[in-house]
């Protein structure tokens, strides 16, 4: 019983030493795991999309740049919507989306209200008559019908850009040639190929502003991230 009531003392101290151990290492390993899952979950969702980016997107990254120069009160959001729908539409029709950008510029300026005097509308600047034709063409979901057309839609960017590179792609499949195709997208196609047919010399000063700005887009500074 005496040796019995000795070692009592010390297996309580040993089991006291234990749970301290445990404690220690509970405080010390416990906020690091919830820390690295905190990390993993930021890691899954980052705030800055530009940061999701794989290394063969810097295309994508490059047009939301240029997009954002050109519309620096626009939503973020917003932003990235139209810059994928640029990198998308232009991917589809193999066009280069920085061309796109250029076009846009000379065209509208990047304003997507803007309306011209003979009743072009949009980014792209598509007549409504010539818009009525590629919606019933190309099939867009709730614009299909061409009874229900309203120029209106043309204001919409993704509609307009959908349709304005669609429309690209045709003229320079008729034409077989970018330049001419940049000319008849301003002059009209039927005009253009009246004048060809006819040995008629058509205006070469629109296309040769979009090729500048074209050229100036592309020297232009990659984003970095």
């Amino acid at each position: 019983m005496e040796n019995g009531h000795q070692f009592a003392p010390v297996g309580a101290l040993r089991r006291g030493r234990y749970g301290l151990k445990i404690t220690l290492i509970s405080i010390l390993i416990i906020p690091a795991l919830l820390a690295s899952q905190y990390v993993l979950v930021k890691a899954k969702k980052p705030d800055n999309p530009m940061l999701a980016l794989k290394p063969g997107q810097t295309t994508l990254a490059k047009i939301h740049s240029i997009l954002k120069a050109n519309w620096p009160d626009m939503k973020e959001a917003r932003v990235w919507k139209i810059s994928n729908a640029i990198h998308k539409e232009s991917t589809r029709y193999r066009l280069d989306p920085i061309l796109i950008l250029a076009l846009i510029d000379v065209e509208s300026k990047f304003q997507h209200t803007a309306v011209s005097p003979a009743g072009a509308r949009g980014l792209m600047q598509i007549l409504p008559g010539t818009g009525k034709a590629l919606v019933e063409e190309i099939g867009l979901v709730g614009d299909s019908n061409s009874n229900g057309f309203r120029p209106e839609v043309l204001d919409d960017p993704i509609v307009n850009i959908k349709l304005g590179i669609y429309y690209l792609q045709n003229l320079k499949n008729l034409f077989q040639s970018l330049n001419k195709a940049l000319i008849a997208y301003n002059l009209g196609p039927t005009e253009l190929k009246n004048r060809l047919d006819n040995n008629v010399v058509y205006p070469g000063a629109y296309a040769a502003s979009v090729l500048d700005a074209y050229q100036k887009y592309k020297e232009s500074q990659r984003p970095t991230f």
